[in-house]
């Protein structure tokens, strides 16, 4: 299989005219499914079923390295000799070698992901394991500065300013975390930088996510996390970033779109859980009736701009609270029990199809209300006829 990305680098390569290039896009569209070739979406992480083979081979490997490190770092420290702690010096020491064998531990992962990726990233382009590879780069450097920044901790006069109430112990953690998110917002910068993975943008997104949640937790309560503001305010800005990406590549042809996309997936849950908190004052409180009510209408405002966006990710991501919206709303108007989950299942179900079958018709039915022109048309890219 072809796609727009194939045919784009073939030209740039000169293995094919640019005058070639768009006949071959016009025999494929009469001869193959149109929705297929011009669709922005495309799951290009995917090349064949070897990508899957090795991918659970990276994760079975890196596994078993993780276990190895450990195992060999807390040997080498002698934790596992260590008895019991008597005394608090003792205790200390031992806690000491802990937080070192925190630090220590994740190095091999680090550096052993990072080589598989030199090879199968940066040399084979094989995204899918390097997808896999990037996971584990970044969430072992976020183990190894958390390690790091529980040495900045005291024992001694952590304990004493605790007790005394001059210090709360929110404060380590957030501590932590900040060291954790912004080693996370590093590695998946660095990896995005040396390899221009799509998917690291993913993390990247979440990483930062995490520094800001951090920083909200700290000044305002843990509570106003899942209050919504929060959410909403990071799930936007996300979105604007995606957005940003789209308006380079209005046709979802080159890189750009891919980047995108990926930035569409961490944007939308965050949107969905903010306006969930700020109706229902938690993004995973249960909802009344009349909250029902208001956040379907809201959700079917996010799939027209989902629509409108050609960006199938932001439905899927509120997939699950639309499910549970539309459940309070079936089993309060005649529903209960099995005739909820059927009636539910239905209607959603029968939704997705429909949408799904009729995508490109209902964006051209929609986009005749927006401007095609200027920065609105490259926001909301026209649907080839």
């Amino acid at each position: 299989m072809f796609d727009k990305t194939d045919i784009r680098a073939a030209v740039e390569a000169g293995a094919i005219s640019d005058e070639g290039a768009k006949r071959f896009e016009a025999f494929l569209k009469a001869r193959n499914d149109p929705d297929r070739m011009l669709d922005p979406e495309n799951l290009r992480f995917l090349s064949n079923f070897n990508d899957v083979f090795l991918t659970i081979g990276i994760v079975v490997l890196m596994t078993g390295l993780g276990f190895l490190s450990v195992i060999g770092v807390t040997n080498l420290l002698g934790v596992s000799s260590m008895t019991e702690p008597s005394t608090f010096a003792e205790g200390q020491a031992l806690a000491d070698k802990l937080r070192l064998a925190v630090i220590l531990s994740p190095l091999p992962l680090i550096a052993a992901a990072w080589l598989l990726a030199e090879y199968f990233c940066g040399r084979r382009r094989l995204l899918l394991p390097s997808m896999a590879l990037v996971i584990v780069v970044t969430w072992a450097s976020g183990i190894l500065a958390a390690g790091l920044a529980s040495f900045l901790v005291d024992p001694a006069n952590t304990a004493g300013r605790i007790e005394s109430g001059t210090m709360n112990p929110w404060e380590i953690v957030t501590g932590i975390s900040y060291a954790g998110f912004a080693a996370a917002v590093v590695a998946a910068g660095l990896f995005f930088w040396r390899f221009r993975l799509p998917f690291s943008l993913f993390l990247l997104a979440g990483a930062i996510a995490g520094l800001f949640y951090t920083a909200v937790a700290q000044f305002a309560g843990i509570g106003q996390i899942g209050s919504g503001a929060a959410m909403l305010v990071v799930g936007l800005a996300t979105l604007a970033t995606a957005i940003a990406f789209d308006m380079k590549d209005p046709t979802r042809s080159t890189r750009s779109s891919d980047h995108a996309f990926w930035l569409h997936m961490a944007a939308a849950p965050q949107i969905i859980l903010g306006v969930r908190g700020l109706l229902l004052g938690s993004g995973f409180a249960p909802a009344s009736t009349a909250e029902a009510t208001m956040m379907l209408v809201v959700l079917i405002a996010f799939a027209v701009l989902s629509l409108a966006l050609n960006r199938r990710a932001l439905i899927v991501s509120g997939l699950v609270t639309f499910a549970t919206t539309l459940w309070v709303l079936v089993n309060e108007f005649g529903g209960g029990g099995v005739n909820t989950l059927m009636l539910t299942a239905l209607i959603i179900g029968g939704a997705i199809v429909l949408l799904g079958g009729g995508w490109r018709t209902a964006r051209r039915g929609l986009l005749k209300i927006v401007p095609q022109e200027g920065a609105i048309g490259r926001i909301f890219p026209p649907e080839p006829a």
